[in-house]
């Protein structure tokens, strides 16, 4: 099985961090995002201090996926979760489209290998977010 990160939102952490800040700021999320682009130490910061409860604020992001995998392991991935997008390019070839959101809630759910891979396959878009998730893994 390979599960291949092939596009993501652009600043992923950026926009997480702006939606976190937008609940408790009186400034614009487009001005809150702006400001955070030119604090990647800041965009850290905020993120560090993410919390689940609230996991709407990582639902502003889209990943795509290639995943290589026999067609049950896929099967179970869209049993598992509505909000993963798989469709069939080819012979155990599939495109997967999702948001962090979805990701950790995914994480925290299931112990797979396929999940492991895909926690990982997020490390390069949001590597905060990363350590996060797998901290929550088991």
């Amino acid at each position: 099985m390979r599960i291949t990160l092939v596009a993501h939102t652009s600043d992923v952490e950026v926009m997480v961090a702006a939606s976190m800040l937008t609940t408790t700021s009186g400034a614009q999320p487009s001005t809150l995002h702006e400001r955070l682009q030119a604090k990647p130490e800041k965009v850290k910061e905020v993120v560090r201090r993410l919390e689940v409860q609230h996991g709407n604020v990582l639902e502003h992001n889209r990943l795509i996926w290639v995943v290589e995998a026999p067609r049950d392991q896929v099967m179970e991935v869209m049993l598992d979760t509505k909000y993963m997008t798989l469709t069939k390019l080819g012979d155990d070839r599939w495109l997967m489209s999702g948001n962090l959101r979805t990701v950790v809630e995914y994480a925290h759910q299931k112990n797979t290998e396929f999940t492991k891979k895909l926690v990982e396959s997020v490390k390069e878009a949001a590597p905060t977010i990363h350590n996060y998730i797998r901290r929550g893994v088991k």
